[in-house]
């Protein structure tokens, strides 16, 4: 009769039982890291397509890992433009996790929350569950001003307070408001269609500049041209640009560098597609060139009146960048407050 070895050394089966329930501990525990790892990396991803600074993006990251037990020396990130890696590790372990990230825009509103979320996840010590049910709510959480609520028609007149303060009339400003609000709108849709993001932004230039040009033959206004100077500012990448700038003297080269590829794209587009307008509209009859270099640009209103066209730019700007509605306020201030070492 054949009997089990193991049955004959009791303390063998003791020790297989401890080994067993050590190891089922070892992979709930890498579990629970990967989820760290999960939401570290959804984080950031957060921040970065909603624009924030790479600065910005790895102090928020750090901040988190370490509400989540982390230790900081274990931690390592690299963050790029379309990819977040993080790993940890230690003298016999290491995790590694990345995250892709395709849809990039402005979100000033979720990149304020998101900072709030990492301290206010540290003072009141924050759950796994809860952290994920706020950065899950966070990630949901629909713009401030909504397309289809009237709001875009208000950001269009930053391209109108622009307008204004190049010296045209409210005529020319409403006509640049308008044809910035169609263009914002024909670029909205290009990309819901799955059009490639540069031909978005040079199909949207070149119909706002077409509007612009026609909108000259109304009659309706003294200063005809200058819509066609404004009605395409919606596109420019100021946020980029300042991202670029800021990533180079932080020293994160390389993101700085995908960053300023991208800004030349977005102007090389935007560039084309009023460049393409002008050809097609056969704009050398008028002699549009020589209209363009004999546009004043001479004040011919009171003070306060670019006061407030300043005040309406800037308001319409922070709209398109999903600022927060308590803040509009603050932001018209300052832009208002541009105008003052003019009127002084």
């Amino acid at each position: 009769m054949k009997v089990s070895f193991l049955l004959l050394c009791p303390h063998l089966i003791e020790k297989r039982r401890k080994r067993m329930e050590k190891e089922t501990l070892t992979d709930r525990e890498v579990l629970l890291l990967r989820r760290k790892l999960d939401l570290l990396l959804r984080t950031g991803k957060l921040l970065m397509e909603s624009a924030a600074d790479t600065n910005r993006i790895e102090r928020n990251m750090k901040r988190v890992a370490a509400f989540m037990g982390i230790p900081e020396e274990k931690l390592h990130l690299d963050i790029r433009w379309t990819m977040i890696m993080v790993n940890v590790s230690d003298e016999t372990h290491s995790f590694s996790k990345f995250q892709k990230c395709e849809k990039h825009g402005i979100n000033m509103t979720t990149i304020t929350e998101v900072s709030h979320l990492s301290w206010k996840a540290i003072e009141q010590d924050y759950s796994l569950d809860q952290y994920e049910e706020e950065l899950e709510r966070i990630a949901r959480k629909p713009r401030n001003y909504m397309p289809y609520l009237g709001w875009q028609s208000v950001q269009g007149l930053a391209c109108g307070g622009f307008c204004k303060l190049f010296g045209c009339d409210w005529i020319a400003f409403l006509f640049a408001s308008i044809c910035a609000f169609v263009g914002f709108r024909v670029r909205a849709r290009c990309i819901e269609f799955g059009i490639n993001v540069y031909m978005s932004i040079a199909i949207a230039a070149f119909v706002a500049t077409c509007l612009a040009y026609a909108s000259s033959f109304s009659g309706l206004s003294s200063t005809p041209y200058h819509p066609l100077l404004a009605c395409a500012l919606f596109i420019v990448p100021g946020v980029p640009l300042i991202n670029f700038v800021d990533d180079m003297i932080d020293n994160h080269l390389l993101v700085g560098i995908t960053r300023a590829a991208n800004t030349m794209m977005m102007v090389g587009a935007m560039t084309f597609g009023i460049a393409f307008a002008m050809r097609v509209l056969v704009m050398n009859d008028i002699e549009i060139d020589h209209k363009f270099s004999e546009l004043s640009m001479v004040p011919h209103d009171p003070y306060y009146i670019y006061a407030i066209a300043a005040a309406i730019a800037a308001m319409g700007f922070s709209m398109i960048f999903n600022i927060q509605r308590r803040l509009l306020w603050v932001v018209a201030l300052g832009g208002s407050l541009q105008c003052v070492p003019v009127i002084l």
